[in-house]
């Protein structure tokens, strides 16, 4: 039993943990060689002056607590590398703290962030690699009398950035211009928190066309419904992730990000692939599931590094043969007989046990496991089709409506859609002008309806 007045807390000596007594509650005492140092969930709303923190601290976590700012204890230490601090209350950290050249990495999500940190731009820290701004619906409000302009004078030198889930920074995308140094953002999240998704209408979106060296880009569930021509400025990419979006065609140029390997398409509204597909020599995943294809390029069977094809829950009537080989192949839920063979049931099978590949999750969250029931299911012939046996793909919310009159003349001009009202003179038009041409008569009819009795009668 502990003593009265006495409170013991953990701490991590080099990956170890050790139990210390605290003869105040508090006035923390630290040994000078500690280096890590794990205050999360304890409900901390501040850190006064009283707690020392020891001067070699190299990792401090402080997530998940009450705090509304940096603690100046913090803000004083001289050798922090990581700072974790997010499911917070902070609203600002713009103060330079005095450990800002020599740390690397940066968790700030799920707070009340009213703007980025200042002096991220300002100063541009030498060491930071990786920064998480993450789920702060509120971080544009400070965009007023020319501050946003002044943020984009400025470069930083990260090369991993997440703003995921910040709504209001929809209008000012233009903020991904200043990192023109990362090669990994994720500006997009599988974990629905429609109130707080980033909504972004193409991409490149503007500023990200500046962040030409980025190799990872996760846009999912950003609302995107155009892919642009010149998404081949982006030919560094190895990952993208475009799924829950509401894409309907994907541009020729497309085909010319060489060095892209893993694709997520997932739960968009695609309706053919471009023929070129087969020039993306170096694609290993592609996850095309959850869409609107009726027909597959004849030479996508030819690239030669494809090791994963998902096309369930797709319109296709048949499929070309020589998909074989895949590690992982998927046809189900088409309007086609599903292969039988004992390959193709066992690569099914191991279908639950495969997670999307990283760009789906921050580089902070582990993906979810998959449920009991979903990995014990059976992977019979005759249930491939049942409602109960596949795990539903991901809801989709309302997303911007595209523009279908200038989608279907696009198509009619490229000689790929021909819709089956092709009429020179609008339908809608031509009624209109043979009403004024026949305008309505209308005819009093005598008969049984009328009622010439009085009320007297």
């Amino acid at each position: 039993m502990e003593e009265a007045g006495k409170k013991t807390h953990s701490q991590k000596l080099n990956g170890a943990t050790k139990e210390i007594t605290i003869d105040k509650p508090n006035i923390f005492s630290w040994h000078i060689n500690i280096t890590v140092i794990d205050l999360s969930g304890r409900n901390i709303d501040s850190l006064d002056d009283k707690v020392q923190l020891p001067e070699n601290l190299l990792e401090l976590n402080l997530s998940h607590n009450k705090l509304v700012e940096v603690p100046t204890v913090v803000t004083n230490l001289q050798k922090l590398k990581n700072l974790y601090i997010s499911h917070n209350s902070v609203e600002f950290f713009d103060e330079t703290p005095n450990f800002c050249h020599t740390l690397e990495r940066l968790d700030l999500s799920t707070n009340n962030l009213l703007g980025p940190p200042y002096w991220i731009w300002t100063e541009q820290p030498k060491r930071l690699s990786w920064i998480n701004l993450s789920c702060n619906t509120k971080i544009t409000n400070s965009f007023v009398h020319g501050y946003l302009e002044e943020l984009l004078q400025h470069q930083t030198l990260v090369s991993e950035v997440d703003l995921n889930n910040c709504g209001f920074i929809n209008k000012n995308t233009e903020l991904l211009a200043t990192f023109t140094k990362a090669k990994t953002i994720h500006f997009g999240n599988a974990d629905y928190s429609y109130h707080g998704s980033n909504v972004i209408s193409e991409v490149p979106s503007k500023g990200l066309e500046k962040c030409c060296d980025i190799e990872i880009l996760n846009l999912s569930n950003t609302h995107i419904y155009t892919i642009n021509p010149s998404i081949d400025m982006l030919k560094n990419l190895s990952e993208l992730n475009l799924a829950c979006n509401n894409i309907g065609e994907i541009p020729n140029e497309f085909c010319s990000l060489a060095n892209l390997e893993t694709c997520v398409l997932s739960s968009n509204i695609i309706l053919y692939l471009p023929d070129d597909m087969h020039k993306l020599k170096k694609l290993v995943r592609l996850y095309l599931d959850s869409n609107k294809l009726c027909m597959l390029p004849e030479r996508l069977i030819e690239l030669p590094n494809l090791k994963v094809l998902d096309l369930y829950d797709n319109h296709l009537t048949e499929v070309l043969e020589g998909y074989s080989h895949l590690e992982e192949f998927d046809v189900a839920q088409n309007y086609l007989d599903e292969p039988l063979d004992v390959d193709y049931l066992e690569k099914k099978e191991k279908k639950h046990e495969v997670v999307h590949p990283e760009t789906e999750y921050s580089s902070t969250e582990k993906p979810p496991k998959p449920d009991k029931a979903d990995s014990e299911r059976s992977s019979s012939p005759e249930d491939w089709d049942s409602d109960t046996h596949w795990i539903p793909h991901d809801i989709k919310y309302s997303t911007p409506p595209q523009n279908w009159i200038n989608f279907i003349k696009r198509k009619m001009k490229e000689g790929n859609f021909c819709p089956v009202d092709a009429h020179v003179v609008s339908i809608s038009e031509q009624v209109m002008y043979d009403k004024k041409l026949n305008p309505r008569v209308d005819v009093e009819c005598v008969g049984q309806f009328d009622d010439y009795s009085s009320d007297d009668s």
